[in-house]
């Protein structure tokens, strides 16, 4: 076969405009492309219980891509006015078992996951896992990555004699829903993203001193909005010094003010704060003498906290 003689066997008779045409190759989305040349058979308008049957798709997997088409400027008033719910249909028993027998991509699927979490599903699982299939629209290795993520998360954190609930699944299945991770490559690179922010959570938490039991849920919230605005463990181990210096232990509002003066200033490396954080939460005002500069001793507590952070292997 030659790929430069290929052409379509038939002339082409749906009119779409180029620029909506480059908009669509450049984004990437085939679910969109699809969509998007359904609509233009259909005469434009979007009908989501009908282009849901004709595109063999969810509803809310339709409402998703109108959704981005809509963001491409391509569609216009795509999204519902409703916040959309975040609980799966309530699937009939008898519907999931006659799907299962005629659907060889979800028996591969539950044999998969039965695998996986180490138990037959149950009733109610077949039912939650079939609503991530069908209503979600998940690609079945997208779940299974999910799943096995889930499992990973739980058995770290409740070991694994404890058995994983669906519930906890269906609840991180709408948060990838949302973040359209709908083939596997992006649910491998966002959960690639996961696995760099919660190492640099690691040398975080070691950088500040904690060393000897894990971060509680808020401390983690702190610790993560903090990598989210840019800092590091050497930077962060710098507000940490401040403020056990300035209250005599690590209160995590004082530090969180610390690190939000620094970044509304953009400062977020040590060597930017030294540069252009000229008074520190206990340095004297503005038009102070004392107040051009970081004293001696400053300087050399810095200097000092870089080498101890070095010396540990951060």
């Amino acid at each position: 076969m030659d790929d430069g003689r290929l052409k379509l066997n038939r002339p082409a008779l749906l009119a779409v405009p180029v620029r909506d045409a480059e908009a669509l190759l450049d984004a990437g989305d085939g679910d969109g492309a699809l969509l998007y040349l359904y609509l233009v058979k259909e005469g434009g308008v979007l009908d989501m219980d009908r282009a849901a049957r004709a595109l063999r798709l969810s509803v809310r997997a339709v409402r998703g891509i109108a959704a981005r088409l809509e963001r491409l400027g391509l569609l216009d008033g795509a999204g519902p006015d409703e916040v959309p719910r975040q609980e799966l249909p309530e699937y009939q028993a008898a519907d999931v078992a006659r799907r299962s027998q005629s659907d060889p991509a979800f028996q591969d699927l539950v044999k998969e996951v039965q695998q996986t979490l180490g138990r037959v599903l149950s009733s109610t699982d077949l039912k939650k896992l079939f609503g991530i299939y069908d209503d979600l629209a998940l690609p079945p290795e997208v779940i299974m990555l999910l799943i096995q993520h889930c499992k990973e998360e739980h058995d770290e954190r409740y070991g694994a004699t404890r058995n994983l609930g669906f519930a906890a699944i269906e609840k991180e299945a709408y948060v990838w829903f949302d973040r359209e991770l709908m083939t596997y490559d992006l649910a491998e690179s966002y959960l690639a993203q996961l696995a760099r922010r919660k190492s640099l959570a690691g040398q975080i938490q070691r950088a500040i001193g904690i060393r000897s039991r894990e971060l509680s849920a808020t401390e983690k919230k702190y610790v993560m909005s903090w990598i989210d605005l840019g800092f590091g463990p050497e930077a962060l181990a710098l507000a940490a010094d401040r403020t056990v210096t300035n209250t005599g232990e690590l209160k995590w509002r004082y530090m969180n003010s610390i690190v939000q003066s620094w970044h509304s200033k953009g400062l977020h490396t040590v060597d930017e704060i030294e540069k252009g954080d000229r008074r520190g939460p206990d340095r004297p005002r503005p038009g102070d003498a004392s107040a051009s500069a970081p004293d001696a001793g400053e300087l050399e507590r810095m200097r000092k906290l870089r080498q101890r952070y070095k010396n540990s292997g951060g």
